[in-house]
């Protein structure tokens, strides 16, 4: 009954609410779950309340109920708080018993050093990435968009959407809303109003995101004019989709 609880309700729970119930649980001589376990380290990982994410950590572990989610969970809070020590650590402590880097805990360190400049150990990843012969996803691709658009390294971005493709994949939402906002930063503009026609003729629809996207890049490149038509255009996108069919 606790672990239902807990599994179903933890998004519509507040952190107390949800650490009066597991300790309940525990004083009650039920026993968590792994899935009960992951859950809470990701509450206590998205509140910052670390020192609870590494008792209930070492009672995971202590009980053998640790899995690679829960490895991946905390790596993702500490990158989260730009903790980098603690997040390498923790991937070490994962190879150290027994685990394989997932592709996960990869991602999550490629966003991490990647939205704090830190380029020498987000290229270091993905070096360790290709040597473990780790596949990339979508995440991956669309992190590594974003962090070179970011830095006006253009050339990088056409080499990660060629990897994309040539791996069978193909720009997803993500993708392009990063791609639009890259090409913005670039001075490319034409290239990001272009990506809009390219979206639909591969069924995908834009939403606020993309269109806030071009908008900034028409402003930032001085296409003032340009802005205001697609502002315009959202907006009335925004008003029949909220009218519904007629």
């Amino acid at each position: 009954m606790y672990n239902c609880v807990i599994n179903c309700c933890a998004r519509a729970l507040s952190v107390d609410e949800l650490s009066k119930i597991f300790n309940r649980m525990l004083q009650r001589g039920f026993t968590p779950n792994t899935v009960t376990f992951n859950v809470m380290l990701d509450v206590y990982g998205k509140a910052k309340l670390f020192k609870k994410v590494k008792k209930l950590f070492w009672m995971a572990k202590s009980r053998g109920l640790v899995d690679v989610i829960s490895y991946n969970t905390i790596i993702g809070a500490y990158g989260q708080n730009k903790d980098f020590k603690n997040m390498s650590s923790t991937v070490r402590k994962m190879q150290f018993n027994g685990f394989s880097v997932s592709l996960e805990a990869y991602n999550c360190m490629l966003d991490a050093y990647g939205k704090e400049g830190e380029m020498e150990k987000f290229q270091s990843v993905l070096q360790r990435m290709e040597e473990s012969k780790c596949t990339s996803d979508h995440y991956t691709y669309n992190i590594m968009i974003n962090i070179y658009g970011e830095r006006r390294w253009i050339d990088e971005v056409a080499v990660v959407l060629s990897e994309l493709k040539e791996c069978g994949l193909r720009p997803d939402l993500c993708s392009y809303n990063s791609l639009i906002k890259a090409y913005g930063i670039a001075g490319m503009v034409e290239d990001a109003v272009g990506l809009i026609k390219e979206m639909r003729g591969n069924g995908i629809e834009p939403d606020r995101i993309t269109y806030n996207n071009l908008i900034n890049a028409l402003k930032k490149n001085d296409k003032f004019l340009e802005a205001v038509k697609w502002s315009l255009w959202m907006k009335q996108m925004e008003l029949e989709n909220a009218d519904g069919p007629t």
